[in-house]
């Protein structure tokens, strides 16, 4: 029994290991992501340039001047142009979306130069959508494999379910012969047979249960929803600011400088909230195996670095009822960039390994206590460096950020 317990701490450790390679993976993915906006916003940059360069030159038109040059039609080719533009665009939804808005442009007879630039931000960042959508989906899909996979190990572990045994070290298929005696001719023969591949993992969950799962809202729309309404959203702000009314007001590189600022605010947005979202299912996959497996208790672990959040500090440690589990208020995420990960509770297991982490002043490891907690770890560093080293640390520490405002 001591052995399994201290097995049940090992799977509490890879909980917390699992949690950071999700959020890892988070961050590569976010990354992708946000070049895809970086390519649309570049697009339109050279598009506005264009404008700018051929009818804004010397930047003295005025808004009627900008409004008489903006409506002019512009070629029914260009419409062709736009719909080839259109065939980027991957996703299912977002290339409806796209295909009923120039249904829509053609619809009317005629095309303003002003709608066809309107358009083609539309299309831009519905093509930078289905690059979201593509990457969330293979990050979420591969997270909740993970987080499922930890949850049945933990509760088989800890005692919680028999009905899976899985050997600690994969075991082969032994070969053999088998001996067959033929009726009809008298003779005795020896066949090769082979057995049938161990478990020695669990299988690959199904399609239905991760779409089940990713259907799941999170503060009231799933991902797809989300993504959907955000790009609609920058769409709505881009088309704001090609009006008459702005671009005879603003010099090319105010306008510039403005489709900077509404892709760098929707990039930093998304990267918060595709992290936001791996933490979600991680977590909620975890929590409804462990309802269906009888599970009782669930500790919280936030990660001990400087950038954790207050919120995480205070309730790192704290033990609560599964059945009493609510996501932002004892149950991870508890903030936009939560890194707090839920583990199996044993209040009996009396083998724990130690906790360890980093220094973040010396890059040394510290280990505390198996129940220590962000308290604990902060006056380690304090014994070790005093207040005035640690002090110094954070002022000197470029990048150090509460994850709750990364």
């Amino acid at each position: 029994m001591a052995d399994d317990k201290r097995k049940l701490s090992y799977w509490q450790l890879r909980a917390v290991q699992s949690e950071q390679k999700s959020h890892d993976a988070a961050t590569k993915q976010a990354t992708i992501i946000a070049r895809a906006y970086m390519r649309a916003q570049n697009y339109l940059t050279g598009e506005v340039s264009q404008i700018y360069k051929r009818y804004f030159t010397d930047g003295k038109a005025t808004e009627a001047e900008a409004q008489q040059i903006l409506n002019t039609n512009v070629s029914p080719t260009e419409l062709v142009t736009l719909r080839a533009l259109a065939d980027n665009v991957s996703d299912k939804e977002s290339k409806k979306q796209v295909t009923n808005y120039l249904s829509q442009m053609a619809a009317k007879g005629r095309i303003t130069r002003l709608e066809e630039l309107k358009a083609k931000s539309y299309i831009a960042v519905k093509q930078a959508a289905s690059v979201e959508i593509e990457k969330s989906t293979d990050l979420y899909t591969k997270v909740i494999q993970e987080a499922l996979d930890q949850a049945t190990n933990e509760s088989i572990i800890g005692g919680f379910d028999r009905d899976v045994v899985l050997p600690s070290t994969p075991s082969k298929p032994q070969n053999s012969t088998r001996t067959i005696y033929n009726p009809e001719t008298g003779k005795i023969v020896e066949v090769p047979t082979q057995s049938d591949e161990s478990l020695d993992r669990f299988k690959e969950v199904s399609g239905k249960y991760v779409k089940a799962a990713l259907d799941t809202p999170f503060e009231g729309k799933n991902y797809s929803q989300r993504i959907w309404h955000n790009t609609d959203k920058l769409a709505e702000r881009l088309s704001e600011l090609f009006t008459a009314q702005q671009m005879s007001g603003m010099r090319e590189r105010d306008m510039r400088q403005a489709l900077m600022k509404e892709f760098g605010t929707n990039a930093f947005n998304t990267r918060r909230l595709i992290r936001t979202e791996a933490n979600y299912f991680h977590n909620k996959v975890k929590l409804d195996e462990w309802k269906r497996r009888g599970v009782k208790q669930y500790q919280l672990v936030a990660v001990l670095d400087m950038r954790t959040s207050t919120i995480c500090r205070d309730i790192d440690g704290n033990v609560y009822e599964v059945d009493q589990a609510s996501v932002g208020v004892n149950y991870p995420p508890l903030h936009p960039n939560c890194r707090t990960v839920a583990i199996l509770y044993r209040a009996d297991s009396k083998y724990m390994l130690p906790r360890t982490a980093n220094d973040p002043v010396d890059g040394k490891l510290i280990k505390l206590k198996p129940d220590a907690i962000y308290a604990d770890w902060k006056r380690a560093l304090v014994m070790k460096h005093g207040d005035y080293g640690v002090s110094v640390f954070k002022q000197r520490a470029t990048s150090y950020h509460s994850d709750k405002d990364l």
